[in-house]
């Protein structure tokens, strides 16, 4: 019974120490929990607190950015107007002025227009990004930029349809211009003789003279020399021609333009054939020059006397000129030396009387020599 007794106490306590043991675990939980809790709230303060400070941030930079393109608008647009205030009297009073019918006027004129054509175009971008910009800042209350930019518009479209018409006008006067088509028919006519003199040359035929050869070469290089000095005249006529003739509708217009690329293409064509038939003749000269001084190569000797002869006195040059002279001189001096100067000369009064004269040295002292 005591044992029962100890057992059940035993029991009792382990019962005692599990409730504590199960307090102590909600306890924990329940702290585990609220920290978790806390832990959460104060992420989504600090996300939110971030957030806050971006928006901040993208708001001032949106306004800064707006800032700094509403002074480049205002800037590109005062910028624009005062442009148009400018170049457009300069339009109108050109439009005023009847364009000259000479050629060289005409060049001037499209010199102009080509430059007011470039600053137009670099305006023109300026416009368009003007009227892009234009749209973010334009509200009811804005009537000041409203009504700036569509003055600007309004004294660009004038602008533009100025310039069109001062160029229909320089077109006008182009095809008015006596000197243009003479100058395009005269060049027509230069090109078309130039290309005769050109296949006049027979440059494959390999057994002509050497002196044919020379007259072909000048003939070419006098042709090159008028058809470089004929450049300027076309480049000057294409520049007329892809200004004031690049959109041309009516036939004669057409018909000019198409003899402007005629000629140009013609010249250069005359160019390259002309410089290819010098190189050819150039090459077959040099050929017939090596083959003359292989055929005539003189002695060594005979170029080394050759080329001390004009080195030599004068008075060396006048004795040896002399010298059969002299010796003609002597023979007949010696001749005359051989005639007898008298018939005496052949008589015996001059005969050889060696024998006696020598008589007194034969005598024997001694006696005769032995026979």
């Amino acid at each position: 019974a005591k044992f029962l007794s100890d057992c059940s106490g035993s029991i009792n306590n382990v019962k005692r120490v599990k409730l504590i043991l199960n307090d102590d675990l909600e306890v924990e939980e329940a702290c585990l929990t609220n920290s978790i809790a806390n832990r959460q709230t104060s992420t989504g303060v600090i996300e939110r607190w971030e957030l806050q400070q971006a928006q901040k941030l993208s708001s001032e930079t949106n306004i800064k950015h707006d800032l700094e393109h509403w002074h480049k608008l205002n800037s590109d647009l005062c910028d624009i107007t005062s442009w148009l205030g400018r170049v457009l009297p300069e339009l109108q009073r050109l439009q005023r002025i009847v364009p000259s019918t000479s050629i060289r006027d005409i060049e001037v004129n499209i010199k102009k227009l080509k430059e007011m054509q470039r600053t137009f175009k670099s305006y023109k971008c300026q416009m368009i990004s003007v009227n892009l910009s234009s749209h973010h800042f334009l509200r009811a209350e804005s009537d000041e930029l409203q009504e700036a930019l569509s003055s600007a518009n309004h004294s660009w479209i004038q602008a533009c349809s100025t310039l069109e018409s001062w160029e229909r006008k320089l077109h006008s006067a182009l095809m008015q211009c006596q000197e243009f088509h003479e100058a395009l028919h005269s060049l027509l006519l230069l090109l078309s003789q130039a290309e005769n003199k050109l296949h006049a040359v027979n440059i494959y035929k390999q057994s002509s003279p050497q002196w044919i050869l020379l007259q072909q070469r000048d003939m070419l290089v006098a042709l090159q020399e008028e058809l470089y000095s004929r450049q300027s005249q076309v480049s000057a006529l294409q520049e007329i021609s892809s200004q004031l003739l690049l959109e041309a509708t009516f036939e004669e217009s057409v018909e000019a333009k198409e003899k402007v690329h005629v000629i140009s293409n013609k010249l250069h064509l005359l160019l390259r054939q002309v410089a290819a038939a010098l190189c050819s003749l150039q090459e077959m000269l040099e050929e017939a020059d090596l083959q003359a001084a292989t055929l005539t190569q003189p002695s060594p000797i005979r170029d080394e006397r050759t080329d001390q002869t004009p080195h030599r006195p004068f008075v060396y040059r006048v004795l040896r000129a002399a010298f059969p002279l002299h010796l003609l001189f002597l023979v007949l001096l010696f001749l005359v030396c051989l005639v007898p100067l008298s018939d005496e000369d052949y008589s015996c009064t001059l005969s050889n009387n060696f024998a006696r004269s020598f008589y007194p040295m034969l005598r024997y002292t001694n006696g005769p020599p032995p026979t």
